[in-house]
């Protein structure tokens, strides 16, 4: 096709420029859906009208929690999850959950590629779920329009796996600066994203810095180039001893990015475990979010508004409403996203670490100590997503551009390193150790590059250009090796092969040059004999219980499997 005509640069760049433009009418389409669902189901049934950034700003009074109860929101968040969960598991189960952790997976395990009905279901269940007051984000829908329009683009012009998982990162940097106004933090986001050890898909971020600013230039077309949220002037300068409120902050969002994942993957498993069926779930899930909507209705849908009333400070919320607040929205999600619903989990994460943010100022306000409240929930909102996701960089330049905070990128950087370094301590060793449960530790933990380092050490080993050790058998290589596949040898059609030779075998105390491997296609590459390793000659006599190495092709090792086991075979028969 002409598209694989170009190189691979230029052709990249073109993609680029496509999805950035899909990126951004997605963004559009995505929020059209989500404001007719709002407006028609959510306040017409559910009797709840939300509050957008804009009309948040232009308030001078906060609504108050508790007030006013809203019986009839169950109402609408319950059809809104049954509607969600019978579209998802009608027609793509793979939508459920959040939709960042599908384009990890589809990046990991799966090629880059994607069903193409996943954006298009992707984007209706999310708009239903959120719209009708669902907890959930926006960005993994709008992440999942873009990046599953890279798939299919893929797939029609059958690039190479490489640049399938290029593009589906193109796509998603594209989606996310398109509803969160954040070009640079975005594009870094999508390469940081894939590993929750401070690890980059380097070579992806010059094409996932383009995607992103196209996306983004098209999104201020239709909404301008302001900043997503919007803050008030400081009265006062940062002094040295914010540091030390900066610092304890990003302690706490630490605490909380380790909480997050535990009380969501709780939630989420009990969800599986539960003996119902999978379309339901997400009805069962927003039943139990629209319960707790009634008293406390900030903490269903996407919550912009009332995370703008804390960014512009001076919410005359009191300090124990901002922590319910806080964990409410971490449970409110968990039984949204976790029951199967569809939506994002950033767009919460960042409600989570704003209303933090606000409750730790409120609590300094009490000990009569002068800080602006603004600052550190801008600062607990970057804190809170780097400690949950793990992605340092990307959260604090997003949230820095989301608000045009740029006075506080100094103390954003403290925050964001301490909550890191404490959140992975307080989860090693836990099960679900990050918000996003496709994530891999690093590169080398991706099966894109554990197979690339597999063929390496093969094809050394073919070679013979390494030493032959336990060791290289005790690794993750021998339960490969044992699987009866073989490692794909680069660039050769053998594969790489590892059998015992059992008690009984014919060639057992036989020479190496006796066995005729050459004729059969077999080449034995190193043996391991007891606490030692043999590198074979041709005068190298086999031994009962010799680990072989052996590089040949599918035929060939069938062969040679025969020829080793069949006295074995047929003393067992005799038995």
């Amino acid at each position: 096709m002409w598209l694989l005509n170009l190189q691979r640069t230029p052709r990249l760049i073109l993609i680029c420029v496509v999805l950035g433009v899909v990126g951004a009418l997605g963004a559009q389409l995505f929020l059209l859906l989500l404001h007719f669902f709002d407006t028609y189901v959510l306040a017409a049934v559910g009797g709840y009208e939300t509050i957008d950034v804009e009309t948040a700003h232009a308030m001078t009074d906060i609504p108050q929690p508790f007030t006013r109860l809203y019986w009839c929101l169950p109402i609408s968040t319950t059809l809104g999850g049954l509607a969600a969960g019978l579209l998802i598991f009608g027609l793509a189960p793979e939508t459920e959950g959040h939709g960042t952790d599908a384009t990890l997976l589809a990046f990991h395990r799966n090629k880059g590629r994607m069903r193409a009905r996943v954006p298009f279901v992707k984007t209706l269940a999310s708009a239903i779920t959120i719209g009708t007051g669902g907890s959930g984000g926006h960005e993994g829908p709008t992440a999942q329009i873009a990046s599953g329009m890279g798939a299919i683009i893929g797939q029609i012009f059958n690039l190479s796996d490489d640049e399938r998982r290029i593009v589906i990162l193109i796509g998603m940097a594209a989606g996310l600066s398109a509803i969160f106004k954040s070009p640079l933090g975005t594009a870094i986001f999508a390469v940081e994203i894939l590993y929750s050890r401070m690890a980059f898909e380097g070579g992806a971020l010059i094409f996932t810095l383009i995607s992103a600013s196209i996306a983004y230039s098209i999104t201020g077309m239709f909404s301008g180039f302001t900043p997503l949220f919007l803050l008030l002037e400081s009265s006062r300068d940062l002094v040295p001893l914010d540091l030390l409120w900066f610092s304890l902050l990003g302690a706490l969002a630490g605490g909380v990015g380790a909480l997050m994942p535990r009380i969501y993957y709780t939630i989420r498993d009990a969800f599986v475990a539960l003996k119902v069926p999978r379309a339901i779930k997400p009805a069962i899930g927003g039943l139990a979010v629209g319960m707790i909507g009634i008293a406390m209705p900030p903490v269903i849908g996407g919550g912009y508004g009332y995370m703008q009333f804390v960014l512009q400070g001076g919410t005359g919320l009191a300090v124990w409403i901002l922590v319910l607040l806080t964990f409410g929205k971490i449970l409110t999600l968990s039984l949204t996203v976790g029951s199967g619903g569809s939506g994002g989990v950033f767009g919460p994460t960042l409600f989570v670490g704003v209303m933090l943010g606000g409750s730790f100022a409120g609590l300094l306000h009490l000990m009569n100590i002068d800080i602006d409240s603004n600052w550190l929930a801008v600062v607990g909102m970057a804190a809170v997503f780097a400690g949950t996701a793990r992605v340092p960089i990307a959260a604090m330049v997003m949230v820095i551009e989301m608000t045009g905070g740029f006075t506080l990128i100094m103390p954003t950087m403290l925050a964001v390193a301490i909550s890191f370094l404490v959140q992975l301590v307080l989860s090693r060793n836990t099960k679900y150790p990050t918000i996003y449960e496709y994530q891999a530790r690093t590169p080398a933990d991706s099966p894109v590059y554990r197979e690339t380092f597999y063929q390496t050490a093969a094809d050394l080993l073919r070679r013979q250009e390494v030493h032959l050790d336990r060791d290289i058998l005790d690794s993750e290589l021998q339960a490969v090796l044992e699987g009866g596949e073989g490692i794909s040898l680069r660039q050769r059609k053998e594969r790489l092969y590892r059998l015992l030779m059992p008690a009984g075998s014919p060639v057992a105390g036989r020479e190496v040059r006796s066995l005729g491997l050459s004729d059969m296609g077999v080449v034995i590459v190193g043996i391991i004999r007891g606490e030692g390793e043999i590198t074979p000659t041709g005068d190298t006599r086999l031994q009962v219980r010799d680990d072989l190495l052996v590089a040949a092709n599918e035929e060939s090792i069938r062969s040679f499997r025969d020829l080793i086991m069949t006295s074995s075979k047929n003393d067992a028969q005799d038995s």
